[in-house]
This record gives C-alpha cells, sequence and structure tokens, in this order.
C-alpha cells in the first residue's frame, strides 16, 4: 500500500472510531471529560463518573462501573466496591462547590437537581 492510500485508510479509521466513541458516549450518558478535571481537579475516571451523573437523574453501581471500565473484559474489571471509593474522593473535590452526590440506598447514587444545576452552571462559564 503506497503511502497516500495509508493515509486516507487511517483517516477512514479514525472516523469511523470518532463515530463510535459518540455512539458510546451517548449509551453510557456520559461525555468527554476533558472541561471537568480542568477546574474541579478531578481525575479523568472521575470526571467520567461525575459526567455519568451528570447526563441521568441516578446510576447504579454497576451502571458507573460500565461508564468507567466498559472497555475492559469482564475479568479485568475492579470489584464493584471502587465505585464507593470513587464517590467518597469525588465528594471531596466537589464540596467546596456545594456540589453533593447523594447516596441512594440499594440503588446506587444521584446528583440532586440543585446540585447538577450548579455544575453545569460551572462547566457552561468554564466552557
Amino acid at each position: 500500500m503506497d503511502h497516500l492510500a495509508r493515509i486516507e485508510a487511517l483517516e477512514a479509521e479514525n472516523a469511523r472510531l470518532r463515530d463510535r466513541i459518540d455512539v458510546l458516549e451517548g449509551m453510557t450518558g456520559t461525555t468527554g471529560p476533558e472541561i471537568l478535571p480542568a477546574f474541579l481537579g478531578l481525575t479523568p475516571k472521575e470526571a467520567v463518573l461525575v459526567g455519568g451523573l451528570r447526563r441521568r437523574k441516578s446510576c447504579t453501581k454497576e451502571q458507573l462501573l460500565t461508564i468507567i471500565y466498559g472497555a475492559l473484559p469482564p475479568d479485568d474489571q475492579p470489584e464493584i466496591k471502587i465505585i464507593d471509593v470513587f464517590v467518597c474522593k469525588i465528594r471531596k473535590k466537589l464540596a467546596p462547590h456545594g456540589i453533593m452526590i447523594r447516596t441512594l440506598w440499594g440503588l446506587g447514587y444521584e446528583l440532586p437537581p440543585d446540585s447538577r444545576s450548579r455544575l453545569d452552571a460551572m462547566i457552561e462559564v468554564a466552557a
């Protein structure tokens, strides 16, 4: 394959992969985490978790695990308890901004409406 044909093939593959990312983000309710870490001090995985909570009314621990680690084979995924660890760390980072994550006992987690509104406003200003 000549050089130009290889470049065209790579560009086509890149476009297909970007489309796939858009589909997966739509399925999980997340968007790219690039803006959240910048002003909240979140790690990329923490930002993805917050993005999932931001896009849905509530999320089960299983849904959050899929949002963060969905690309890993099931045998390579961490234990579900890691979600509690993430939420604990994220709560400490969001609290100074008046944003809280509420535990829905037996169900999962949610961003209450006032916290979601505050986060949305902060993201809009940062963007």
